[in-house]
């Protein structure tokens, strides 16, 4: 039986592979694919139920909901623009503002990474972990292989994001917001820089490694540090993000 989700919920604001998000008001609803993992709901709307006790400045979430066979989660309404208008066109981008814009969400992401408390999140390297042994698309050996370098990797016990970057925040003027907190896991800060870095090469090689610079200068984490993960998490993306960039993850895989 089909569902008119824009009359239940408001007009669409967001669309994702895995979900589309409709506003009405004062409130927002992401509304997962069919099929998409019920753990994978439930874990998010955790996340960011705990994430509130912490004033993390993220969205207040409020219910789940379980709609024409569709799982979403009720959430504040985002306001504010998304920072990544800056990068969308590469012909018209400005090269200034690009790297403006880039200076703020490495400070922010250091800030993040700085909260306490984060002892109840899921652990960074298990994650990954489970990642990689779940993923079809890595032969035996290159899954064998990967799992030895991420049990020798550091733990860690910062607010990794690991989704971080400009799509993933909104700034209202006054205030920035995160979001697609569903990833948000306890662990070394330069796995969280590596997430980061493997995103903005998706936007362009130049900008990755701007962003990677400022982050190290940052932070104060050297970019082997960041590098050694690279490998690792791009063998929990393969075959996980749009084939387009297939070609830059098996680079970060091969290690070049």
């Amino acid at each position: 039986m089909s569902c008119d989700f824009e009359a239940l919920f408001g007009e669409i604001v967001g669309r994702g592979a895995q979900a589309t998000v409709y506003a009405k008001g004062e409130h927002a609803v992401k509304l997962y694919r069919e099929g998409y993992p019920k753990r994978n709901v439930f874990s998010e709307a955790y996340i960011m139920a705990n994430l509130e006790l912490v004033n993390f400045p993220g969205p207040m979430i409020y219910e789940i909901l379980l709609v024409n066979g569709r799982y979403g989660l009720r959430m504040d309404r985002v306001k504010g623009e998304v920072m990544s208008e800056e990068f969308r066109d590469p012909a018209r981008r400005d090269p200034v503002r690009c790297k403006d814009t880039l200076d703020v969400l490495v400070a922010l992401q250091c800030r993040l990474q700085k909260y306490d408390k984060t002892g109840w999140m899921p652990d960074l390297k298990q994650r990954f972990h489970d990642d990689l042994v779940i993923n079809d698309r890595l032969s035996a050996d290159l899954k064998k292989n990967l799992l030895g370098i991420l049990g020798g990797l550091p733990d860690g016990q910062a607010l990794c994001h690991c989704d971080f970057h400009a799509g993933n925040v909104f700034f209202d003027g006054a205030k920035y917001t995160v979001i697609d907190l569903l990833q948000v896991s306890r662990g070394d800060p330069a796995a969280d820089a590596a997430c980061s870095y493997v995103a903005w090469s998706f936007t362009g090689t130049e900008i990755a490694e701007y962003y990677l610079n400022r982050y190290c200068g940052e932070s104060g984490i050297s970019e082997k540090s960041v590098r050694q993960w690279l490998r690792v998490y791009a063998g929990t993306l393969l075959g996980q993000v749009p084939e387009k960039f297939t070609p830059i993850i098996e680079r970060f895989i091969a290690g070049s």
